[in-house]
């Protein structure tokens, strides 16, 4: 069935690849906050299927799913937004990689407000079995100015469902960097009159030096932590003159003065979170290790000497 005809998911929806039997995708079809657009979702099993003769490709997906290829104006691979290029992206024939350490799984695929042709999507071509072991070069991303309003706003879509995404991502990163901060700040103390009196001079200079990288990961995952508080992410950044523009403007397809500087501005918005989101997971991967790591060592090693001394009275 072409996605043209087909009405709003109202859940994921499985989808058969052609393929062969038992191979299969999600899809949630016209989601309110893409009317225009189609989330595809990969399980691992399918990308990993050992049975399969030939590589999965974003044009398998949009004949699984009914999209024509003239029809997509943007797509998203795991967060990064790139030009639909009416037919002509090699990309679209390239091997789909697995997400890995993606914070956004999905692939999202945006069409046209009206199909270019309505004609119902042809087959991808068969590759040869070797094309798998081809080396893959990932697509080029969006920077030529789009040739239309109806594509500034598919883009600008794009971006805005991307960047919610990754604002929720960004809430629950905020959570884990507010908990090891805690946790953090919770060692930085003095060795207690125990710890001081069983613990040798080496451990007394491992100790410091553990307090030090403490200290140091510290400001690390509270910059980043205040940045998501009151950077663009927040009120009082640009993010509330962001929804108001997609809800006003974007949404109902109206065009407005400084529609392209606005489309800039809205993928700018999303490289920026998606940035923002990186230094937060960095940040607390080395908070993690080169911290509390650190001064855990210590003080199990400490700790160790504590029970023997009492051991021996």
């Amino acid at each position: 069935m072409s996605i043209f005809e087909r009405p709003p998911s109202t859940a994921w929806e499985q989808v058969p690849l052609p393929d062969g039997p038992g191979r299969f995708i999600w899809a949630w079809f016209k989601p309110a906050t893409a009317p225009q657009g189609v989330f595809v979702r990969v399980p691992e099993e399918t990308l990993r299927d050992p049975a399969r003769r030939q590589p999965l490709t974003l044009r398998t997906l949009l004949f699984a799913i009914g999209v024509p290829p003239e029809s997509v104006a943007v797509w998203s691979l795991y967060g990064a937004t790139y030009d639909g290029q009416a037919l002509a992206n090699p990309a679209w024939d390239c091997p789909i990689p697995e997400p890995g350490a993606a914070p956004d799984p999905t692939i999202g695929i945006f069409v046209h407000a009206a199909p270019v042709a309505a004609a119902p999507p042809v087959a991808p071509p068969v590759a040869p079995i070797y094309a798998a072991a081809a080396t893959v070069f990932p697509p080029q991303e969006v920077g030529a100015s789009p040739a239309s309003g109806g594509d500034i706003f598919a883009r600008m879509e794009a971006d805005w469902n991307s960047s919610q995404q990754l604002e929720q991502q960004l809430a629950s990163a905020a959570k884990q960097l507010n908990a090891t901060l805690l946790r953090i700040n919770s060692l930085n103390r003095d060795m207690s009159p125990e710890e001081a009196r069983c613990g040798d001079s080496q451990d007394k200079r491992d100790w410091q030096e553990a307090r030090r990288w403490l200290r140091d990961v510290a400001s690390r995952v509270s910059r980043f932590i205040k940045d998501h508080m009151v950077g663009m992410t927040s009120d009082v950044g640009k993010r509330s003159s962001y929804e108001a523009i997609y809800q006003q403007y974007v949404a109902p397809r109206r065009q407005f003065d400084g529609l392209t500087q606005a489309a800039r501005e809205f993928e700018s918005y999303r490289k920026t979170l998606q940035s923002l989101l990186n230094n937060m997971t960095t940040a607390n991967t080395s908070a993690v290790q080169e911290g509390e790591r650190r001064a855990q060592q210590v003080l199990t090693r400490v700790s160790a000497k504590i029970r023997n001394s009492r051991a021996k009275r």
